[in-house]
């Protein structure tokens, strides 16, 4: 449930929302992050019915399997056109089962931050190459964004993870601040034997295909106490 100051910030940010996204609405479906690119659109008259409730056919679990504070799901993450508004108790990993990408591709993510009351050192943003994500065996990719103008890239299996690429400065990461929410765009397009990671347009990093192991589900990895909204996540062009 949210506070009177963040129903108030959100009004303000679905003003601005509206003028950043209905221009790209003829290329983008505004609930692409329902579905692969190639699933059939959420007919209008259910997406409406499910307004402010969990995403039809999405799930959800703590990053590395852990409990939700205490076995208390803290996460609150809600259809609100377009896209998702996400606020995370602890790190958390939300995704479709129909959303699967391998081969060559590319999964596109575009996220508003909304203020973080100093917690700059909180990431947000998407994952590949998902496996087995209900189970204690799950992998996947991710690829962190922070408020210090940071990104991340790490692996997980199982309950171990690895760093990919540590955090590094981009300078093409949009930084929020202020009452206003901020949003970025994130790119990881996949080739036969390369990954490339951007933001914004901007390449951050490119990494060798075999080290990504990036064919399977895509998503959200959002870590704790992060207030959001997930335009889109979905299969680019």
């Amino acid at each position: 449930m949210r506070s009177p100051r963040s129903r108030a910030m959100f009004a303000r940010f679905t003003l601005a929302l509206v003028a950043v996204v209905l221009p790209l609405s003829a290329a983008v479906s505004p609930i692409a992050a329902q579905a692969a690119a190639e699933k059939p659109a959420q007919p209008l008259a259910q997406r409406s019915a499910n307004e402010g409730k969990r995403p039809i056919g999405w799930k959800a679990r703590a990053d590395g399997g852990g409990d939700m504070h205490g076995g208390k799901d803290t996460l609150s993450f809600v259809q609100m056109t377009p896209g998702f508004h996400v606020t995370t108790g602890p790190a958390s990993i939300m995704w479709s089962p129909d959303s699967t990408a391998s081969g060559e591709y590319t999964v596109e993510g575009s996220i508003f931050l909304f203020p973080t009351n100093g917690r700059d050192q909180e990431g947000y943003g998407i994952f590949i190459g998902g496996k087995d994500l209900e189970g204690a065996a799950h992998q996947y990719t991710y690829f962190l964004l922070r408020n210090d103008g940071k990104y991340l890239i790490k692996r997980r299996t199982g309950s171990q993870t690895s760093v990919l690429k540590d955090w590094t400065a981009l300078p093409a990461i949009k930084r929020q601040s202020g009452a206003d929410a901020m949003k970025n765009d994130l790119r990881v397009a996949v080739s036969a034997q390369s990954v490339v990671f951007s933001v914004n347009g901007a390449e951050a990093v490119t990494l060798p295909r075999a080290q990504v192991a990036s064919d399977g589900i895509f998503g959200l990895r959002i870590n704790h106490a992060v207030n959001s909204h997930v335009v889109k996540v979905s299969r680019g062009k």
